[in-house]
């Protein structure tokens, strides 16, 4: 076994036991260690003493007391100073926070808090009086004996913007916070596109939201009225600030349309002045056609008079209807009664036009001019009523009736008169024909009526029919 001391690669020697032989024996690479033995330099065999740090070894802790000191005492300088400010015990005083409450209100806080007050409106949608904001702002920190202005709410004011061009109105009026308009343009004798006029009015309180209609004058000028009613272009006509005349003249359109107008349509006139509008003729296109009678009710007696019809008489009937009768020489006549089943006709007092006064349109009856009869009259059949059916413009013949088929009731006295009547449906009205021979003499007529003008009789006495009530009241009442 090789000893320990041949194969050892380094030889440790104490530096209290050094000599220069022992020195000089030992390896030249040996490494002391140097913090039992000192500092050894490598391959020259010198011992050197150990580096020695003055104060090492000394305790630090009074130096991090003193630091942490210092930071506490900074930390309750400013938790101080926090609360201090907080407790506005310097630094000024905050604004308080006073929107909505009244003006005298926030004064009395504001003042409270050892800061002026000012006061100033602002057009506002709030409640008139309240405060709107603060200059400064609530939370701000100010001086005390500074000043606070307050902003108080007034109401929004339509201001004036008549006689300015609509651009300009429209500034003024969104500098006044309105934000939504209409436009209206209106005959008016002021420049053409200035405002005459606002919706509010100018001087009246309006809300942001709400909208303004500015309106804007316009010349009087002819609208257009052509194709329209005669009521819709009479509206018109006044609407433009001018005076409507009607002439009824022939025309193909329909009946009451306005086809022409003088002078025309787009022209610019004077004020009030007045328009000509020729209108196609409210009447029946023939006296015949009774059924046409109720659309024109207001102008049969015009209609009837230019056929060359006189009015004999005219009242008014229970409910306030009419009763008017017309007469004609070679025409016939022409009857607007409540009861057209009658042949006789209870005259009134006067000739005023009650139809033209809006009196009702209960029924009708026209009472042929022998000149209307068929060569057969005398004689009558079924062709007989039909040709005098169509002479009317009937349609939707159902029943025809003789006086051998007719159940008379019992208050009616039967006579020897022979006749034939025919009864027909035109939607909502009725119609009837009656052709009547009593001794030498023949007689027609054509009555129309609402189908609910019979609903107030007792058909049940009549076999539940109309057409008998009206030949048997006709003939035999």
């Amino acid at each position: 076994m090789t000893d320990e001391k041949d194969w050892a690669p380094e030889q440790l020697v104490p530096l209290d036991q050094n000599s220069e032989d022992a020195v000089e024996d030992a390896d030249a690479s040996a490494v002391v260690d140097p913090d039992r033995f000192g500092r050894v330099a490598r391959g020259a065999g010198v011992a050197v003493a150990p580096d020695v740090v003055p104060g090492e070894g000394k305790s630090r802790h009074p130096r991090r007391a003193v630091i942490a000191l210092v930071l506490v005492v900074a930390l309750v300088g400013c938790v101080v100073a926090a609360a201090t400010y907080g407790a506005e015990l310097w630094g000024g005083k905050s604004v308080p926070y006073v929107v909505g409450i009244s003006q005298e209100a926030a004064g009395s806080k504001i003042r409270g808090k050892g800061l002026a007050v000012k006061v100033a409106t602002v057009a506002s949608d709030d409640p008139v009086g309240t405060v709107v904001r603060t200059s400064p702002a609530a939370g701000t920190r100010a001086r005390v004996g500074s000043t606070v202005t307050v902003y108080v709410a007034r109401a929004r004011v339509v201001p004036k913007v008549s006689g300015l061009q609509l651009g300009e109105a429209k500034k003024a009026l969104r500098e006044s916070g309105a934000k939504n308009f209409s436009i209206a343009y209106v005959a008016s004798g002021a420049a053409d596109g200035s405002v005459v006029a606002t919706e509010p009015a100018e001087g009246a309180t309006f809300q942001a939201s709400d909208t303004i209609t500015i309106k804007v004058a316009r010349p009087y000028t002819v609208p257009y009225v052509v194709g329209k009613t005669e009521e819709d272009a009479r509206a018109a006509v006044a609407e433009a600030g001018l005076v409507a005349s009607v002439t009824y003249v022939n025309s193909d359109e329909a009946a009451q349309t306005v086809v022409a107008a003088d002078p025309a349509p787009g022209t610019t006139i004077e004020k009030g002045a007045t328009v000509t509008l020729q209108v196609s003729a409210p009447y029946p296109s023939d006296y015949h056609l009774l059924r046409e009678y109720f659309d024109y009710k207001t102008h049969v007696t015009e209609f009837l008079k230019g056929e060359g019809f006189r009015l004999s008489s005219s009242s008014t009937g229970d409910g306030g209807v009419a009763r008017v009768l017309y007469t004609s020489a070679d025409k016939g006549n022409v009857t607007v009664t409540d009861t057209p089943f009658s042949h006789s006709f209870p005259k009134g007092p006067g000739t005023e036009d009650v139809l033209a006064s809006g009196a009702p349109l209960p029924g009708i009856r026209l009472d042929f001019a022998s000149a209307d009869l068929p060569e057969n009259a005398a004689t009558p059949d079924e062709s007989t009523v039909r040709q005098l059916a169509d002479l009317c413009g009937f349609t939707g013949m159902s029943q025809t009736l003789t006086q051998d088929q007719a159940v008379v009731p019992s208050n009616l006295r039967k006579s020897s008169a022979r006749f034939l009547c025919a009864y027909g449906e035109m939607g909502d009205y009725c119609w009837s024909v009656l052709v009547v021979r009593e001794a030498d003499r023949t007689r027609a007529a054509a009555t129309c009526a609402p189908k609910s003008l019979y609903d107030a009789y007792d058909l049940g006495k009549f076999n539940n029919s109309v057409c008998d009530m009206i030949a048997c009241v006709d003939v035999y009442g």
